[in-house]
């Protein structure tokens, strides 16, 4: 598992890369798709791929986005005096 797990962690860099929060996770449908389609490609299942995501790719896509935001918003408090 810690395969598709590094295979994802770099996926989710090149999908997720600008912050901002979102609430719907219908939002990352098409990122959703093209995560598994390049999944299939490296030869991994969807099974794996969903697995990897806890059960839900848009909801994992969408849980990333804002954590990825949380810690921006972070990084710019801690920048300014």
């Amino acid at each position: 598992m810690a395969e598709i797990n590094d295979w994802l962690d770099d996926r989710i860099q090149e999908i997720i890369n600008s912050p901002g929060f979102n609430e719907n996770k219908a939002e990352f449908r098409d990122q959703a798709k093209i995560l598994i389609v390049s999944g299939e490609a490296e030869g991994f299942t969807v099974a794996q791929i969903k697995e990897a995501c806890g059960g839900d790719v848009e909801r994992y896509l969408l849980d990333q986005q804002n954590a990825m935001t949380d810690v921006e918003l972070q990084r710019k408090i801690d920048e300014d005096p």
